[in-house]
């Protein structure tokens, strides 16, 4: 679809917020305005070379299987006995003078495979590290383990200097459960600690404010939970107030959530919320925090984090795809602690609480209360107990690992990072030089420059003085939303859903262009100051 096509007018009432927006706009009378939709992160650009190698990986796949006889549109299983390595240098010789992605994709999986038979998997063949990758490619067979063996270690490579300070045995220590996304990563460890017993319904909960809407809904209509907001003050770069974090002191606080860099405010858990968590951890043993990274690849460089500084207490969740323009890949991974304090939560259930969480899983183990915590997520991940459908597929998860691999073998990574990171500066600029307003003091400190909530109140001041803010008062945000898609064709969400002000909206910047993002705070700050003024 052109980037100024209309989107589809469907003849069902659209009852998502997002959906009705886009109807707004797609009945608007402004045939001079493309469609500017800034309501969600998913990037407008891809890493060819990754994608290069999965879809070559697959042709290869399809290339040594077997066929069956007269049956020559059917492959078979892979040979886990054939000369992998040798059939794949057959394979990539016959690709070599012929299509370019298909020959630059061969050239990263040969280096990829080199590395893990060298220095990741030295007791593996490369024989078996190609069929392994080849077979998982397929998609055939349910994968077994649901998260393959050869995961873990990539992903912990990977993610060793994002998440914790470049300490790679502290991140090898952390078991990796495959997942589709990492809110779905984050509903599946926190509906098994329900499952369990671990937290239950009245339970309060720490979440740093604002925050990721659905975290919020699943905290509160999911599992009946107390939420406890520890609010951050926009003044200082969202750094969270002191006088917020003294509620950790509470040892009714059994769960902390925390999302950094953060969404729609996209800066990090600051160091005074990490020293409030540490001691509350310090009072508490058995404070269980759960944490979203999925943007930390997009900073300027690695800050220190829960997972880092308190490894035994925080359950992490990461997202490759998100790094690598993949959104609709849903590439997530859930990290967790073998002997941390959820794996100690449900050890030290006992009586009826023990009995009825074991309960639970007698017809999917042989010994339900030998089943540890992740053993339960994993079950628990499709909403019903059966471990060989749990995960994401097999081909996905060859995916993750070539994303992880690239980033860790490949010299041209940091440049792509470099050039993501610059994208995302020029965008950030180029949207508050629309809106007619300073760039925000996290633009320039720790920040993914993911996405913002805009304050209306400040644009309205900016176009008319403090007059023009006021008159904003008594009126209603969603009819300026509204009147942004049909009037000004600009999709932009409330803000006060996330937990930020009534008079704020939200911007992702993964999804819009430079020029796209400055003209977007034009229509904004026109848009505010035609309502503020009708």
């Amino acid at each position: 679809m052109k980037a100024d096509a209309r989107p589809s007018i469907t003849t069902k009432s659209p009852f998502l917020l997002r959906d009705l927006l886009l109807q707004h706009a797609a009945q608007s009378e402004r045939d001079d305005l493309p469609l500017i939709d800034a309501s969600r992160g998913a990037a407008n650009w891809q890493l060819r070379p990754v994608l290069n190698a999965w879809h070559a990986l697959g042709v290869y796949s399809a290339w040594a299987a077997g066929t069956p006889p007269r049956e020559s549109e059917v492959a078979l299983a892979l040979d886990p006995h054939a000369p992998h390595a040798e059939r794949f240098a057959e394979f990539r010789s016959s690709v070599a003078g012929g299509s370019r992605p298909l020959s630059e994709g061969c050239d990263l999986l040969d280096a990829t495979w080199s590395w893990l038979a060298e220095e990741v998997l030295p007791d593996r063949s490369r024989d078996r590290i190609i069929y392994q990758f080849a077979e998982a490619v397929a998609g055939r067979a349910y994968a077994t383990p649901p998260t393959l063996d050869f995961v873990q270690p990539i992903i912990a490579r990977y993610l060793a200097p994002l998440l914790f300070g470049g300490d790679l045995e502290l991140a090898r220590q952390f078991e990796v459960i495959g997942c589709e996304g990492a809110t779905t990563g984050l509903a599946m460890a926190a509906g098994t600690l329900a499952r369990n017993g671990i937290v239950r319904p009245g339970d309060r909960v720490a979440v740093w404010w604002p925050t990721y809407e659905p975290l919020r809904d699943l905290m509160e209509c999911q599992l009946g939970c107390e939420v406890v907001p520890i609010r951050r003050d926009p003044a200082s770069n969202w750094a969270a107030l002191p006088e917020e974090l003294e509620k950790l002191q509470d040892p009714s606080i059994r769960l902390a959530v925390i999302v950094s860099p953060g969404n729609p405010v996209p800066v990090v858990t600051d160091p005074r919320s990490l020293d409030a968590l540490e001691s509350a951890a310090e009072m508490n043993p058995d404070l269980l925090i759960v944490a979203d990274y999925v943007y930390a690849h997009f900073l300027d460089e690695p800050v220190e984090t829960e997972l880092g500084r308190l490894p035994h207490n925080t359950i992490g969740v990461y997202s490759v795809s998100k790094d690598f323009g993949l959104a609709g890949m849903r590439l997530g991974m859930l990290l967790m602690h073998p002997e941390g304090a959820a794996q100690k939560a449900l050890a030290g259930l006992t009586g009826e609480d023990r009995a009825c969480a074991d309960a639970r899983y007698t017809r999917r183990a042989m010994a339900p209360a030998e089943m540890d915590l992740t053993d339960r997520i994993v079950a628990d991940s499709r909403g019903v107990s059966f471990t060989h459908m749990s995960g994401i597929s097999t081909s996905l998860q060859v995916l993750a690992c070539l994303c992880g691999a690239y980033d860790i073998i490949e010299p041209r990574s940091e440049a792509y990072f470099g050039w993501v990171r610059g994208v995302l500066a020029d965008r950030v600029e180029a949207l508050y030089d629309g809106l007619g307003l300073p760039q925000p003091g996290w633009a320039s400190g720790p920040s993914s420059r993911y996405a913002t909530a805009i304050d209306l109140y400040e644009v309205a001041a900016a176009r008319g003085g403090v007059e023009l803010a006021e008159a904003l008062k008594g009126r209603e945000v969603w009819d300026l939303i509204v009147s942004l898609a049909r009037d000004w064709r600009a999709i932009v969400t409330p803000a006060e859903a996330f937990g930020a002000g009534e008079w704020s909206v939200r911007a992702c910047f993964p999804a819009i262009g430079a020029e796209q993002a400055r003209e977007l705070g034009r229509r904004v700050a026109g848009a505010v100051e035609a309502f503020a003024r009708a």
